[in-house]
């Protein structure tokens, strides 16, 4: 993802374009060569907020109507807030070069004849790469990195927005980017099992991107949740939202049913069959108990269900997390237009 930001020469007043990261630029004009800093060497943009507060509560509310969570939620939830915050998040773009060398195993054959080779593999990364992560503090709304980068933006004004303080310093920042994208570049070149890897990374400049966001809490027989909505997309960050009973016995029940069956079978399996079968009895026993586990964690920490980076609860599939790294071949350029 690229960032554009278009302003006039001090010089002659001709309007300029100058792409992210750079440093300096040319007046296409008068040929005046010109220097580009933000406060204190940091770029500060700030996303333009999308919604109202009725559309985030749409946002909350639709939900609240997905998932495993209680089926009189949407109904019953009381909205006690809705307001707006701008949330700061470090932003650096890269490119990462180098090399990866490592092994692959490749079975040949089949049966009792079957053997399995390693395989050299040698490959090059020349990627670029954009890395985001929270630049504060903002307690447990569960927001550590963003997916969305697109959206329309100004330069921040100073004071005229309520933002969370900024807690974590540009250079500590670049530093955690610089790992995290080498650590993606590595793994972006597909070697199973790395014996050597040397990737260069060339970090560009830290921007400090203040992103929208709708904080809505509400009220559920007597507790307190909340959702973060975003203020571009319209969809929902992290939450909090209580569980449905009913789902949590269902997923019991058949979790248990499932690992006690699994389990008969599997081991029939293994006492009535040759021994070249015996692998089969193995990985129903390991599946179905597999089953019967997931269905145990669900109905213990069902109670309560989570999204985004939010700690505790019961999530389906993994969290947002992750390293905050994103390929920039894959994003959209972005525009920014500078308030005048």
């Amino acid at each position: 993802m690229e960032i554009s930001i278009s302003m006039n020469c001090p010089s002659c007043g001709g309007a300029l374009s100058i792409e992210e990261g750079s440093r300096t630029t040319s007046c296409p004009y008068c040929s005046s060569l010109l220097a580009v800093e933000g406060d204190g060497g940091v770029s500060k943009i700030m996303f333009t907020n999308n919604l109202d507060r009725d559309k985030a509560i749409a946002s909350a509310k639709k939900w609240m109507k997905g998932g495993f969570k209680a089926r009189d939620l949407p109904r019953k939830a009381e909205i006690t807030e809705c307001y707006p915050i701008y949330v700061p998040f470090w932003k650096c773009s890269a490119r990462a070069a180098g090399w990866v060398c490592g092994w692959r195993e490749e079975t040949r054959g089949d049966g009792k004849n079957s053997r399995t080779e390693r395989i050299p593999m040698e490959k090059m990364v020349m990627r670029d790469f954009n890395w985001n992560q929270v630049a504060c503090d903002a307690g447990d709304i569960g927001i550590e990195h963003l997916k969305n980068l697109a959206g329309k933006a100004v330069l921040h004004d100073e004071g005229s927005i309520p933002t969370f303080e900024v807690t974590t310093s540009p250079s500590d920042s670049k530093a955690m980017a610089v790992e995290s994208i080498r650590r993606t570049a590595v793994n972006s070149a597909g070697v199973p099992h790395i014996t050597f890897s040397k990737v260069h990374v060339f970090p560009g400049e830290m921007e400090l991107i203040y992103y929208p966001v709708w904080m809505v809490r509400y009220k559920y027989s007597g507790r307190m949740y909340f959702a973060t909505v975003d203020g571009i997309t319209g969809g929902v960050l992290s939450g909090r939202a209580p569980g449905d009973a009913m789902w949590r016995s269902v997923a019991m029940t058949l979790g248990m049913a499932a690992g006690g069956f699994g389990t008969s079978l599997g081991l029939g399996i293994l006492l009535n069959v040759q021994d070249d079968s015996s692998g089969l009895g193995i990985l129903v026993i390991l599946f179905c108990l597999s089953v019967a586990g997931g269905a145990f964690m669900f109905f213990r920490h069902g109670s309560e269900m989570t999204t985004g980076d939010v700690k505790g609860g019961y999530q389906f599939g993994f969290r947002n997390g992750g390293s905050g790294v994103g390929n920039e071949a894959m994003a959209d350029m972005l525009k920014i237009k500078v308030r005048r």
